[in-house]
């Protein structure tokens, strides 16, 4: 499978017309004081939520109020594919996005999605707070002009279905499951029988609620504070990808900006992203119980089945990145914490 997407293409699409206005690039005469627009596709009251408005606090107090940052969540104004777009592009100025989606443009960054690639958190840490961490900063820079921020761990993603527990992956067989824009998420569960079905996260409670599709997964937070619980009736832990949700922003912008506001900005994605980091580890049980109170659960489905059926997916983005994936993955195998 090849993603074979340019960036005239996209760019040409209607990202560049429902969000340029209001946009763009800081001048001379504006770069003292500005407003910023953060972009995330998640509900008011999710961690990604709380840390952008925690962020432009922080903007606001290291700039003594020259940068303010206002704060979109739930898709207001750029979806999860919408808002990676946007950001290369200058549209949007700061966004929470992932490597996944970002392989829509770069398909060798798929490789952070790929199913049961990464161990825990501490392999994430290592991982991203080391040298791969630097080198991925860079490459993104160099071949989308977008700068990171700072690598956020959203968790290990779970499944909700309406009408069937999941246990092994033969229990995938004809679900169709809401998955995000993002090529790996597509093949992984093709892999099991599965029905993805990309679609954005706005629309994934009304269309369990209708039936047009039978499942979703995503991290226990995701689900919980969607209110995934009210329109599903069982859950799996199955673990099968870890979520990493990125605060990236355009590098022309940064580079735009005096020295030292370009140091309070770093400074307080840094804060802001380690905190979300901890707030999420913290939280990850106490949303798996919410979930758990109102579905049947499946507490240990066979992970080693799951890892087994997806594990094409590895041998199909290595072709299809003609190894430029498999470089970044043996760095992830490579990772060990300190």
């Amino acid at each position: 499978m090849r993603f074979d997407l340019t960036r005239r293409t996209l760019v040409a699409g209607a990202v560049g017309a429902a969000l340029v206005v209001g946009a763009g690039l800081p001048t001379a005469a504006d770069a003292e004081t500005r407003t910023l627009r953060l972009s995330h596709h998640l509900a008011p009251g999710h961690l990604v939520d709380v840390a952008s408005k925690r962020f432009a606090e922080l903007v606001a107090e290291k700039t003594n109020g020259a940068i303010t940052v206002e704060v979109f969540p739930s898709g207001q104004i750029a979806g999860l594919r919408q808002g990676a777009e946007a950001v290369q592009v200058g549209t949007v100025d700061v966004v929470w996005s992932d490597f996944g989606t970002l392989a829509n443009w770069r398909p060798e960054y798929g490789f952070v999605s790929l199913p049961f690639l990464f161990r825990d958190n501490a392999h994430f840490d290592a991982v991203f707070g080391g040298e791969v961490g630097k080198e991925l900063a860079k490459s993104v820079a160099d071949n989308l002009g977008v700068e990171v921020l700072g690598y956020g761990n959203a968790g290990f993603r779970v499944i909700a279905t309406r009408d069937r527990a999941v246990k092994v992956p033969e229990d995938m067989k004809g679900v169709r499951i809401r998955v995000p824009e993002v090529p790996i998420f597509i093949a992984a569960f093709r892999s099991v029988g599965a029905n993805p079905t990309p679609m954005a996260w706005g629309e994934v409670y009304t269309a369990l609620q209708t039936g047009v599709i039978d499942a979703v997964e995503n991290p226990a937070e995701g689900l919980a504070v969607g209110n995934m619980q009210d329109v599903t009736k069982h859950l799996s832990r199955t673990y099968h990808i870890m979520t990493d949700v990125n605060l990236f922003t355009n590098a022309a912008l940064m580079a735009g900006l005096p020295a030292e506001q370009q140091e309070a900005i770093r400074s307080a994605a840094a804060t802001a992203v380690a905190e979300f980091n901890t707030a999420t580890a913290a939280a990850s049980e106490k949303y798996w119980a919410q979930l758990a109170a109102k579905l049947e659960t499946v507490e240990n489905p066979d992970r080693a089945a799951f890892q087994k059926a997806m594990a094409p997916v590895w041998d199909e983005f290595d072709a299809a990145t003609d190894g430029a994936g498999k470089a970044w993955i043996d760095k992830v195998v490579a990772a060990t914490p300190k």
